[in-house]
């Protein structure tokens, strides 16, 4: 289904670029997602197909219609083709597309405590350094790391935890 939405995603991801309007985009469908999350209710009713499209569509103008023009036809062109599954997923695609357009690689860091402003945003620039691009981090708290922190960035982990070092530890003294 990604492959899907992203053949849906990417001219709208081209032609808010030719048109300087990427981040109008992102937070436009920023909201959808927001919308479609907050009601399921909206949800049920874009997936019913009981409900005529061209009802689906006045309904999207009537409630989106604050959003660019762009992503207005966007949602016409979703629901014309009868592709409104794709909706719940566009925000995560079209942030992926402009992420790689900017060069940021998005990543995470896992603490066993919460990581105060100052230490997370040096963590961000050393991991830029490490990986050799922006990376942009998200934090989170895992109390089983017992101290330390895991950071992914793209397919690569880098565990420091303790707990990280206590299993390759235990590895090592099995012989495995």
């Amino acid at each position: 289904m990604s492959s899907l939405a992203r053949r849906y995603v990417l001219p709208l991801f081209e032609l808010s670029r030719d048109a300087g309007t990427l981040d109008r985009t992102a937070e436009d469908l920023k909201v959808l997602d927001d919308a479609l999350t907050g009601s399921p209710d909206l949800a049920v009713f874009l997936a019913a197909p009981t409900v005529e499209r061209v009802v689906k569509r006045v309904a999207l103008e009537q409630i989106f219609k604050s959003v660019s023009p762009l992503t207005l036809q966007f949602l016409r062109v979703v629901v014309t083709k009868n592709r409104t599954e794709i909706l719940h997923v566009s925000h995560r695609i079209f942030t992926d597309l402009l992420n790689a357009h900017r060069g940021i690689v998005p990543g995470s860091v896992e603490t066993a405590s919460p990581l105060d402003d100052t230490a997370f945003a040096q963590l961000q620039k050393v991991a830029s350094a490490k990986f050799g691009v922006k990376v942009e981090l998200t934090r989170s708290v895992d109390p089983t790391l017992l101290g330390g922190m895991k950071v992914r960035v793209g397919n690569k982990v880098v565990d420091a935890s303790v707990r990280g070092r206590l299993e390759k530890l235990r590895t090592v003294l099995k012989g495995e």
